[in-house]
Parts: C-alpha cells; structure tokens; sequence
C-alpha cells in the first residue's frame, strides 16, 4: 500500500490563467474501511495529530477525505508523489504550498461542511472557497447586523421568513470565499464589504477598504440540494471554473 502512495499520480494540466478548478468529495461516499486507509496514508504527522483530535467520527471522516484530496490532486498538477508537498501558513494562518524549484505557482484553498469537502485550485491568483450546509441559524437578525452591509441588510429583509436562512448562508459563503482568498482570515470585518447578488455576482467595498473590485471574479454554486458553495478569485480577466469529483486511487481527471 506504501508504494501505491508513494507512486506519482498521472500528471493533470494545471489551471490556466483566470481558470479556477474546485474539485468536490462526499464522505458518504468514502466508507470503504480500505478507502479510508488509503487516505491515512497520505496524510503527514501533523495532519494524523488533527485528525485523531476529532470526538466525531463524522469530523475525522471529513477531515480525512478532504486533506487526502488536498494531497492528491496537487500532487497531480505537480507530477510529484504526495508525500512531497509541504506546506507553510502565512501570517494569518492560511496554509499554502511551499514550492520547490521550478514548481508552477499554484495556489489552493480548502473548506468542509457537513460530509462534503470543496477544494480549489489556481495558477499564480488568490483563491478561496466556502462550502456550507443548510442549516438554522438562531438569531439571525444578531447575525445579519454583525457581518451584513446595510444593502445586503435590506435585501435579506425583503425576502420571506422562509427564504431568509438559506439566502444568509448564500451570502455568507461569497464572504467567506473572499476573506480565505485575500488570505487575511478575521482581520478583515465581514460588514465592510458586500456583494449584489444575481446573475453576475459583484463585490462592493466601504470607502477606506484598499481593494479594487475590478480584481475579483466570484462564482456560486449548489452542489447538492442542502449545500451552498461560493468561490473567490483575484483575477480581471474573468473567471472560468472548471469542477470535478474527487476519488481516491484514480488516475486522469479524477486523480
């Protein structure tokens, strides 16, 4: 099994400029008692310290499927063995990959929620992602006057009681998406930015905010009925995804 690991996968083409490939795993999907040994394999130290911290087996599950696929599709645009990447967090505690010489600069970013595990990869542009599942929020008026604008506000409000949760969760994603992209986590308040929602999904900042939303492309998407998704990429010349399945022990495009 070792070998099988150490094995480097079949080289996939990484991303194009203004291209951003999100890869999805379910962890319904990853019960096989071999399939999960296979991602222990592939996990450093470090990461099989976090994992065995988890109290739920659900929360180890997702978190090994989602750290195993950080590994394997890498290791596929790279055409390296797995066990080779390394990794290093910035300032604020974003991991990203420590790049050897000669190595494309790809940039990723990782989120979970709820047995579905969202990666996204690009070339040489701040990336990030934000899965969340459907869910009841509680105090969703105390929410919304936290990281909500005034506009954003204002939309929520208008839309029937029912419609208000998902539509918070639709906005907090995009949120999410560009805080983990600028790489900044919670420095950064959520309410001095927002977004129009709509066909094409644009950013406004507050004045003082040093960011052009002309730099940024933003995309949603419902991968499943109960999940929303929403991508972030530092990129003016548009945005073109491309998503994929993630499967462990496959080669091509499934890595």
């Amino acid at each position: 099994m070792a070998a099988a690991v150490s094995a480097i996968t079949e080289r996939l083409p990484p991303p194009a400029h203004g291209e951003a490939h999100v890869w999805l795993a379910w962890t319904e999907r990853f019960a096989a008692a071999e399939t999960l040994d296979y991602c222990r394999l592939l996990l450093a130290p470090d990461e099989l310290e976090k994992w065995r911290r988890f109290h739920f087996q659900r929360d180890r599950q997702l978190y090994l499927v989602a750290h195993a696929m950080v590994r394997k599709v890498l290791a596929a645009y790279l055409a390296i063995a797995p066990e080779r990447l390394q990794f290093a967090a910035n300032r604020y505690g974003r991991p990203e990959l420590v790049r050897e010489p000669g190595m494309p600069d790809l940039r990723f970013n990782l989120s979970h929620s709820r047995g579905l595990a969202a990666l996204v990869v690009a070339r040489s542009a701040d990336c990030g992602i934000d899965v969340e599942a459907r869910r009841e929020l509680g105090d969703l008026a105390a929410m919304a006057g936290q990281v909500l604008t005034a506009a954003e506000r204002d939309y929520l409000w208008r839309l029937p009681d029912a419609e208000r949760n998902w539509a918070f969760l639709k906005i907090w994603t995009l949120k999410e998406a560009y805080i983990k992209a600028v790489g900044k986590g919670l420095s950064q308040a959520l309410h001095e930015f927002g977004f129009a929602l709509g066909a094409d999904i644009s950013i406004r900042f507050q004045t003082g905010l040093a960011d052009a939303a002309g730099e940024w492309q933003f995309a949603q998407r419902f991968p499943g009925p109960d999940h929303v998704l929403a991508l972030a990429l530092r990129s003016g010349d548009g945005l073109n995804c491309v998503y994929r399945e993630w499967a462990p022990q496959r080669q091509g495009g499934s890595a």
